[in-house]
């Protein structure tokens, strides 16, 4: 078959084992706190400054990618330098200040790479096309899924100390598997004059109303969605349940995305991918509403198998969406601009705002309000479009345009 390739096993290692070591360092921070004895509001505090450190760390990397014509580079480095400040970890025992910011040098360097990865993969779709998106990113779920689901029942047993030395082990082995996929290069001397990245250029960013638009709405609605995910391990613990519990929500969670994200491609040939992105949207209200009504741990998990509708749908369809209304040479800007912003500042202001609700007015209120601030946002972003299309500066494409990223993707790239 064309997709077993050295190139689709090359994305699908990187999406595998950079979404485990994301899991096992950043999903099981929170907990790790707990376990520490610190509060909903230093939590909540961490949690945004390691979101401030993203929105800063991807565009910067974005913008480095850009100008200096790698991602294989940039990647490596970032990877590598995330393994040895891990070390760190073990010498911080229980100081806030240092666990705060050693994690958000952390988060600069390695959540700026989650972004480059499917914008690599997108880019290198063009030159060959047996390279499925999909595929790979449905691979990196599983490998999130099935870390998920080990790590929770490896810290009951064994202790926190076993994040550092597995975040480390998944690091090394990510640099092993981006060492073997084609690099982002230009062609010739005229798509290098066209793709070196200039300041001004970012402008356009800006002024593309659909495109800022677009990140200004997720943005708001990635507060409520990541103040879910932030505070999940406190529900958890409200209504009963430990970390083994909390692993199988976030392997059930992981894993509800694959079926989404493999079949992404055949959805992006049949519907838009703004349609694609609404009906997500819609999902999203009850991935955020719902577990206000969990009562046991069991429920709670369950309801995490909403993720695949929800985020499974959206992230496909968000990468293809922004990789079409922007130019070419912007791209990796663009991608590692808006997760910045809608995951990045997202985070951040639903850690501090999640955090005080939380002690102010309980755990439920978070949930109640997030379902209430993805009903308006949802319903914003139609309104948007529709006003952009009767404007006649809506970035149309038939369905088949945006599909898997051959000529049609190529004009519009």
């Amino acid at each position: 078959m064309k997709i077993l390739n050295r190139d689709n096993f090359s994305f699908a290692g990187m999406q595998s084992f950079y979404w485990a070591g994301f899991c096992i360092l950043f999903a099981y921070l929170t907990p790790y706190m707990y376990s520490l004895g610190y509060s909903n509001t230093q939590v909540g505090v961490l949690a945004a400054s390691i979101s401030v450190a993203s929105i800063i760390g991807q565009p910067v990397c974005g913008y480095m990618c850009d100008r200096l014509r790698t991602v294989k580079h940039v990647m490596v480095f970032c990877l590598a330098l995330s393994a040895v400040l891990t070390v760190l970890f073990l010498f911080v025992g229980k100081s806030f200040g240092m666990l705060l910011i050693l994690s958000t040098i952390i988060s600069f360097i390695f959540q700026a790479l989650y972004p480059l990865i499917d914008s690599w993969t997108v880019t290198a779709r063009l030159k060959n096309s047996t390279i499925n998106y999909g595929l790979t990113r449905g691979i990196g779920s599983l490998g999130y899924a099935f870390t998920a689901a080990v790590a929770g029942i490896i810290f009951d047993h064994y202790g926190y100390k076993w994040m550092f030395y597995l975040f480390i082990l998944t690091a090394c082995i990510t640099i092993l598997c981006a060492l073997f996929p084609q690099d982002i290069k230009p062609t010739s001397k005229d798509d290098d004059e066209q793709g070196q990245l200039k300041m001004k250029d970012l402008k356009q960013l800006l002024l593309n109303k659909e495109y800022f638009g677009f990140v200004l709405i997720m943005t708001i609605l990635y507060i409520a969605y990541k103040a879910n995910s932030t505070f999940l391990p406190a529900l958890m613990t409200k209504v009963g349940g430990t970390n083994a519990d909390l692993g199988l929500a976030w392997s059930i969670l992981g894993l509800s995305e694959v079926p989404f994200i493999l079949i992404s491609g055949l959805l992006l040939k049949k519907y838009k991918d703004t349609s694609i992105i609404f009906i997500a949207m819609i999902f999203f209200i009850l991935r955020v509403g719902l577990p206000i009504f969990a009562t046991n741990p069991t429920q709670l998990i369950w309801m995490t198998a909403l993720q695949g509708l929800s985020y499974g749908l959206f992230l496909p369809a968000s990468v293809y969406y922004i990789s079409r209304i922007v130019p070419k040479h912007l791209t990796n800007s663009a991608q590692t601009f808006a997760v910045a912003l809608y995951s990045g500042l997202g985070i951040a202001i639903a850690g501090i705002l999640g955090g005080w609700i939380a002690d102010s007015f309980g755990i439920y209120s978070v949930y109640k309000i997030g379902g209430i601030v993805v009903i308006i946002m949802t319903v914003t972003y139609r309104i948007m479009l529709n006003l952009l299309k009767k404007k006649g500066e809506l970035h149309e494409v038939r369905p088949t345009n945006v599909g898997l990223g051959d000529a049609d993707l190529k004009q519009h790239l």
